[in-house]
This record gives structure tokens, C-alpha cells and sequence, in this order.
């Protein structure tokens, strides 16, 4: 018998095989479309910019080297991180993992085609050709998809989160960095004024004018203040790096200039008041986990469905042995032995893991923010009164005791001690600012949706007021 192929009209076969191209076009396109596009880093940085407050916003900038041309601010040093930092983009590429898989969930299954030829003595030989496709894997399409959709909304999340990290951690590094700086400032004024005062001493117990133990004191004061500054350097070039690192600056790119100070305490202060309830509307870690814990639970619900339906394969079956006969196909996997069980077991303690790990947010969520804001207001007071009280009573101190140096009423050495005193009274009121503005950006940090992890270990200020909350989770 002649075969069927040979048979047909020449205008028949060209219309198969447009009909063919098409399918086949059709089917490039639709895994086009699926494809996973780049990252858009500017619009995630964006993003994470449009949740700080107007103050803490990075300055646009679109080249590294034009922010590193003036003086760093907190501000500045922050935004060449976020165009410069490797980490953060590592950490941004699992949202594009998370839209890699949510490809795979949306594919369509592919067809399987399978062929035979037998051949019985010299006639031709017998062909059977069939085409399945996964019936199943297509009804389960769409709960496959949802899920893997409620994950890659909460890696963007994670992604704005991890850009908002790093613009507060390099806001601290910087204020950190300042604070070095004139630290190191306050322990070179306090070693030259020791250094003056032990050769003072020595030039007077040479003179017989004081005794051995005046002259071992001045000096062991003086190796005191040496080893005090040589900390304060180290001190400085620690902070100095730590800031290079998170600006993922290297080589030449480390010679940027700072301002000199940190910056005076705002006058108009955080709402304190209401950075609890605040912080929990604003919290991008509950929505991250929110999103995580229906993620799990449709995981849940997919594993179920798969465990109780049969594997359904439907196509069509084509034979030739006198002639050709064609006629539908059906191959079903019969759930006997195993209903995914295993599956679902992960799948719900997933659920569960997510449902805690949302109470656990919310719950450490609410106590750093009260932490914070406690901690805030009791920085706040301490600068405060190192500037308007401390710091004014140490220079009249030193005024007065040049006024009785100048009567010959004290020695010299009572004059460097009270200036001495002044100087570490100041360096007291630094370490206190730089706590301030510590404390303010992770109050920040809290408003723009993130909680700063060690904000639960720092010491709470016996005395300072802790604001009042709601106590049901949000």
C-alpha cells in the first residue's frame, strides 16, 4: 500500500508545514515571554530611597568619582555604596533566583513523542508513533505559579531591605569614622600637654624644686596619654576601612576627604512617640515574612494536590501495519503505593516554620523599636548636657585656674591638669554624640522598614522613658 505521505497533494504538505512553522513559533515566542529579564538595580534603589525620610536620602548621583571629589557626607558616603558595593548586588541577584524559578513553575510541559518499527520477513515494516503531554503538570500550572510568585515578591522585598541595610550601616560606619577623627584630634592636644608637663617636670627635679615621685608621676601620666593616642590611630584607621568596605572602595579610590565633625543635634527630634507603631506599618521584614509563610502554604496545597492526582498523560497514538489507524492515548500513574506524604510533611512544616518566624518579627520588631527610641532620647539628653553644662563648667575651670596661675596662686602643673580634665570631658561628649547619631539612624532605619539586628543588644539607659504600644501583633 502506498504510503500516506507520498499521497498527498504537493499544496497539502506546504500547508502541513506552515501549520507546523507556526506551532513552532508560537511555542519560541511563548518561552520568550517567560524568559527572566535582567535586574533593574536603579528602580530596587529607588525604591528603598522612597522610604527614607527626607533627611537620610542618598544625593542622585550616577558617577562614583564625582562623590568622592568633594567631602564626604554621611549622606554622600551612603550613595557610593549603593553604586559601588559588591555584596548588595550579590544579595540583589537572589531576586533573580526567585524569577528564574518562577520561569521554570510558568513552563509549559513538554510534549514526549516515542516511535517504533518492527519488522516481520520482507514486507515493510510495521511503524507506531504517539504524542503525550502532561494533563497534570498542566492543571497544576497555575498553583505551581502562585507560589513561586508570592517568593519573588518577597525577594524584591529582600532586596530593598538589603539596599536600605546598606545605606544605614554605611551611615554609621561614617559618624563612627567622624568620631575617630576627633578623638584622635582630643588625644593629640591631651599628649602634648603631658609631653609639656613631663619636661616641665624634668627640668624642675634636675633643679631639686620637686621629688623623684612628682617626676615619675608626670611621666607615667605621659606614657599614658602616648599609648591612649596610639589607640585613638588605630581607632581611626580601623573606622577609615571599615567605611572603605562598605563603599567598596580600593587603591586610589581610598583618598577621599570627610568633613572634620559630626553633625549638632538636630533640634526637631524623631516622633518617638509613635515609632513603635510606626515602625510595625512600615516593617518591610513582616511583609517579607507574610509573603514567605503563603508561599509555603500554597507550597502546601500543591504537594497535597500532587500526591492525590494521578500523573495524567493524554496524546495520540498512530500505527501502520496494513494501513494507518489513529486514535487518542491516555497513560495514568496510579497513586498505590505513594501519595507524596513526604512532600506534604515539608511542605507543612515549611508553613509552620514561616507562621513562627512572623510572630518571632513582629514580636522583636515592637521591642527594638521601644529599645531605640529609649535609647534615642536618653543620647539625646546626655549630648545636651555635656554641651549646656559639662563643657561650659570644664572651661571655667580652666579659666579660673589661669587666673590663679597668673597670681601665682596654683603651679603650672594644676593649670595642664585642668586642661587636660577639659580635654577629656570633650572626648566623653564625642563618644556620647557619635552614640546619639548611632542611635538616631537606627530609630531611621526602623521608620524606612528594616530593624538593625544588634538593636536588642545594646544597654538601655536606666532612667530614659520608653514609650507605650499596643500589645496585639500586628
Amino acid at each position: 500500500m502506498p504510503d500516506l505521505w507520498d499521497e498527498a497533494r504537493p499544496q497539502e504538505r506546504r500547508k502541513v508545514m506552515r501549520r507546523a512553522r507556526s506551532i513552532l513559533l508560537a511555542a519560541s515566542l511563548s518561552a520568550a515571554a517567560c524568559a527572566p529579564t535582567t535586574i533593574d538595580s536603579r528602580a530596587l534603589r529607588s525604591a528603598a530611597m522612597s522610604r527614607q525620610s527626607d533627611g537620610s536620602r542618598s544625593p542622585p548621583a550616577k558617577d562614583v568619582q564625582e562623590l568622592l571629589g568633594r567631602p564626604l557626607t554621611a549622606e554622600s558616603a551612603a550613595a557610593v555604596a549603593l553604586l559601588n558595593n559588591h555584596g548588595v548586588r550579590a544579595e540583589i541577584e537572589e531576586l533573580g533566583i526567585a524569577e528564574g524559578r518562577l520561569t521554570q513553575a510558568r513552563r509549559l510541559p513538554n510534549p514526549t513523542v516515542e516511535g517504533a518499527m518492527r519488522f516481520e520477513g520482507e514486507g515493510r515494516p510495521e511503524l507506531e508513533v504517539g504524542a503525550m503531554i502532561d494533563i497534570t503538570d498542566l492543571l497544576l500550572l497555575a498553583s505551581r505559579s502562585s507560589a513561586a510568585r508570592a517568593e519573588v515578591d518577597a525577594a524584591r522585598l529582600s532586596a530593598i531591605g538589603s539596599i536600605l541595610d546598606l545605606s544605614y550601616d554605611t551611615r554609621r560606619a561614617f559618624y563612627v569614622y567622624q568620631a575617630a577623627a576627633e578623638l584622635l584630634e582630643l588625644r593629640r592636644t591631651v599628649l602634648q600637654s603631658f609631653d609639656a608637663s613631663s619636661d616641665l617636670a624634668t627640668r624642675l627635679r634636675e633643679a631639686g624644686n620637686i621629688t623623684e615621685l612628682d617626676l615619675a608621676s608626670q611621666r607615667s601620666s605621659f606614657e599614658e596619654a602616648r599609648l591612649e593616642f596610639q589607640e585613638a590611630e588605630v581607632g581611626l584607621t580601623a573606622a577609615r576601612e571599615r567605611l572603605n568596605g562598605l563603599m567598596g572602595l580600593w587603591g586610589k579610590g581610598t583618598g577621599w576627604h570627610a568633613t572634620p565633625r559630626l553633625p549638632d543635634v538636630p533640634a526637631q527630634e524623631l516622633e518617638l512617640e509613635t515609632l513603635e507603631s510606626t515602625a510595625i506599618g512600615r516593617s518591610l521584614d513582616l511583609v517579607i515574612a507574610k509573603n514567605r509563610f503563603g508561599a509555603a502554604a500554597k507550597r502546601a496545597n500543591l504537594a497535597r494536590a500532587q500526591g492525590f492526582l494521578p500523573e495524567l498523560k493524554a496524546g495520540v497514538s498512530a500505527e501502520r501495519q496494513e494501513e494507518w489507524s489513529v486514535g487518542p492515548a491516555i497513560e495514568v500513574e496510579v497513586p498505590l503505593f505513594y501519595q507524596g506524604q513526604g512532600e506534604v510533611g515539608v511542605a507543612r512544616a515549611q508553613m509552620r516554620q514561616q507562621q513562627e518566624l512572623y510572630t518571632d518579627v513582629a514580636v522583636t520588631l515592637r521591642a527594638s523599636a521601644r529599645n531605640a527610641a529609649s535609647r534615642l532620647s536618653a543620647k539625646r539628653e546626655a549630648v545636651l548636657f555635656y554641651k549646656t553644662s559639662l563643657l561650659p563648667l570644664k572651661q571655667k575651670i580652666v579659666e579660673q585656674t589661669q587666673l590663679e596661675y597668673n597670681a601665682m596662686l596654683v603651679g603650672l602643673f594644676q593649670l595642664l591638669q585642668a586642661k587636660r580634665d577639659q580635654v577629656r570631658t570633650a572626648a566623653a561628649y564625642v563618644e556620647q554624640h557619635r552614640e546619639y547619631w548611632i542611635a538616631r539612624t537606627n530609630a531611621e532605619q526602623l521608620l524606612a522598614g528594616r530593624r538593625h539586628p544588634e538593636e536588642l543588644t545594646r544597654t538601655i539607659t536606666p532612667g530614659a522613658g520608653t514609650p507605650g504600644g499596643a500589645q496585639d501583633l500586628h
